[in-house]
């Protein structure tokens, strides 16, 4: 194999800002880089020179990325092809890795440096190889055992994920907050996988499944004979998660012994074995999250002071799902395609008045009760397009939320009160409560029509 200076990389980028940035990352590599604003001038650049690799966006003007792939491929098979893509280009990405791709990066949530080189690296081992790998998702995407997407459009949740991988770099530990639902282990396995840890197993504990006693020994381990039943020597959670990250979930539950316990591991980087005669030294980036307000916690006496503010270096927050209603169309988008490609079932639309619907609702459990929602959805859907009839929400939850469709009754009652209840909130506009409740003015009318309606009640 070559080493990297002898590598010849093509970056075809329209966006300016995007090639700087991949240009200065394989730079660090020593690879040998030109850079092209869009297909066509990429093409012209590969009469001139000979590439061992094109890295390019699949959306650009004059020549998009899979017609640059086909004509990559067809002027130099040898060449590898690496194609970016944004989350709603999904689709185009699978049929490139038909076409001869050797792999493609997710740009919509971004993937991180690490993440560029391995691909990279990873291609330039197999050059000439025209077997196309399965499609495999960016960094942000891993958990245990399977691989899942943190997928957002929303402009705050991009920051956030920008500044996680920004902090993944280094030793500190992280508090991760948010409601219950909001994806904090989804955060904190992407934070582990853009981190220089990302070769080791990342290690998860739920300090609210487990009694104190039982939780100690999960964590830190036991000694043969130190207690009854111990038949074994049990290694801990820190010792397996050495020189990677470990995950301490709901982190608050923790009782106070063992608070004092995992506060002195923090200090000393090393823990103390159940029935050990010596410390263990131990190399661990601790994450935590909890759903609860630890302030108040530490008010009630429950948390140590201490321990929060060695957790809290690095602090993220996460937005609720009713705060970032944006997310709702390609969070859904992507429940229903991970939901049929499961279950062999035929690609699902979903109706504008139900996707309406869905942005109506305030969303307690936040992400986990969309998902759950739309499975239900589509298990009902018997058609190709889900329907609100579909749609069967949590009531006792959703009637605590002020502002939000009542959803008691049937079907046809829930529809009826969210349409009068739209058009008293733009007093009576049959075009803009049309507009907001994703349907047609003609739809509008023949529905109040039937409800023996022509104007919003007083």
């Amino acid at each position: 194999m070559k080493n990297n200076e002898s590598k010849k990389i093509l970056i075809v980028d329209d966006e300016s800002e995007m090639r700087v940035a991949l240009e200065t990352t394989l730079k660090r590599e020593r690879f040998q880089l030109t850079c092209a604003e869009d297909g066509k001038r990429a093409l012209e650049k590969m009469e001139d020179d000979d590439f061992d690799l094109v890295l390019t966006d699949v959306r650009m003007p004059k020549i998009n990325g899979l017609e640059l792939l086909r004509a990559v491929k067809e002027k130099s098979p040898e060449t590898q092809v690496v194609m970016m893509t944004a989350y709603g280009t999904i689709d185009n990405a699978v049929e490139a890795m038909k076409e001869g791709a050797f792999d493609y990066l997710i740009k919509g949530s971004g993937f991180s440096a690490d993440v560029l080189v391995s691909t990279v690296k990873r291609a330039f081992l197999d050059p000439g190889s025209f077997t196309p790998p399965v499609p495999r998702p960016s960094p942000q995407m891993e958990t245990l055992g399977e691989m899942k997407r943190i997928v957002t459009q929303n402009e705050e949740m991009k920051k956030l994920l920008q500044f996680a991988e920004n902090v993944s770099y280094s030793k500190s530990t992280v508090l991760i907050m948010g409601e219950t639902g909001t994806g904090k282990e989804l955060f904190a396995r992407y934070i582990h996988q853009c981190s220089p840890r990302s070769e080791k197993p990342f290690m998860a504990v739920n300090c609210a499944a487990l009694p104190e006693g039982l939780l100690e020994s999960e964590l830190f381990g036991h000694e043969k004979g130190s207690f009854t039943g111990a038949t074994e020597n049990k290694e801990g959670k820190f010792e397996m998660a050495n020189n990677s990250s470990l995950l301490l979930d709901e982190v608050t539950e923790m009782s106070l012994p063992l608070q004092a316990k995992l506060l002195r591991v923090l200090q000393e980087h090393e823990i103390d074995k159940i029935g050990g005669r010596m410390p263990i030294p131990v190399d661990v980036r601790v994450i935590a999250t909890s759903n609860r307000d630890i302030r108040k916690r530490i008010q009630d006496q429950q948390f140590r002071e201490d321990l929060y503010y060695r957790l809290n270096v690095v602090p993220i927050n996460l937005i609720p799902l009713r705060e970032r209603i944006d997310d709702i169309p390609v969070l859904v988008d992507n429940f229903i395609h991970q939901f049929c490609q499961e279950n062999n079932k035929s690609p699902l639309k979903i109706d504008s008045a139900t996707l309406t619907l869905l942005k109506k609702y305030r969303w307690p459990g936040n992400i986990r009760e969309l998902g759950n929602i739309v499975e239900r959805s589509c298990l009902m859907c018997q058609d190709d397009t889900i329907l609100p009839s579909h749609l069967f929400f949590d009531e006792e939850l959703h009637s605590k939320e002020k502002g939000a469709p009542r959803l008691s009754g049937t079907i046809y009652e829930m529809e009826k009160e969210l349409i009068m209840q739209t058009l008293e909130e733009v007093n009576g506009n049959k075009t803009k409560a049309a507009d907001s409740l994703g349907i047609s003015i003609r739809t509008l009318r023949n529905k109040l029509n039937e409800y023996g309606e022509t104007s919003p009640p007083a």
